[in-house]
């Protein structure tokens, strides 16, 4: 059956490093990614990734305003956070070669400098995963503005931040029902109020593309 789910120098001294305990981290150094599902005796865990195989990762963008520009950066700054390779993306021109097709889901904004002040929830975004064993369908992802009463500096601020946030769910960081980080300063944060992945981030996507997936995509 198909689903669809939505070191610091003193001058002119000697540094030296005095031994202490260690300070116990004030959060945990990645946040949980993977959905389980529990049905009876059984347990399913649902954990994808993009396999070596399917690289780069084919991402078609709505050619309108600057859809393509908030994509290859996003793109972008995913594959920053992987030592190795594991993931790589790029942008094609035929929506029917991708793997990943990022749409306006309404009205398209206007592609203007963002603004630099402070958050404005003023857009947001979905992924869609269509899937049994493997996925049967590229993954979608949409992009809309909600406040209209925000600048368009304000919502392209926001669509930085967002497309970067969908395409972690496209990577597979919570799939897939949406699974988010608890913790503000991490890019998949529900609200995110940062526009790039934190360490934490890139800890939970390195982990992420080092662990077995459950679903993978098709041949």
């Amino acid at each position: 059956m198909n689903l669809r789910l939505a070191v610091a120098l003193a001058a002119g001294g000697l540094g030296v490093a005095a031994c202490t305990d260690p300070t116990i981290p004030g959060r945990p150094g990645i946040y949980s990614f993977a959905d389980t599902v529990i049905i009876g005796p059984d347990t399913t865990v649902y954990l994808f990734h993009w396999p070596p195989s399917r690289l780069p990762v084919r991402f078609w963008a709505d050619p309108r305003s600057n859809m393509r520009f908030l994509v290859g950066r996003g793109v972008a700054a995913w594959e920053d956070q992987v030592l190795y390779g594991e993931f790589r993306g790029a942008l094609v021109g035929d929506s029917g070669s991708a793997d990943v097709i990022v749409r306006w889901s309404d009205s398209v904004p206007p592609d203007v400098p963002p603004d630099t002040g402070a958050p404005v929830f003023a857009c947001g975004g979905v992924t869609t995963f269509t899937f049994d064993s493997a996925l049967t369908e590229p993954v979608r992802v949409s992009l809309s503005v909600f406040n209209s009463g925000a600048t368009a500096g304000q919502v392209q601020a926001c669509m930085r931040r967002v497309a970067t946030h969908e395409l972690g769910h496209a990577l597979g960081l919570g799939f897939p029902s949406g699974r988010h980080s608890p913790f503000n300063e991490d890019i998949m944060y529900p609200s995110p109020l940062v526009d790039y992945p934190s360490r934490f981030d890139r800890r939970s996507v390195e982990l992420l593309y080092h662990s077995q997936p459950t679903v993978g995509p098709p041949p």
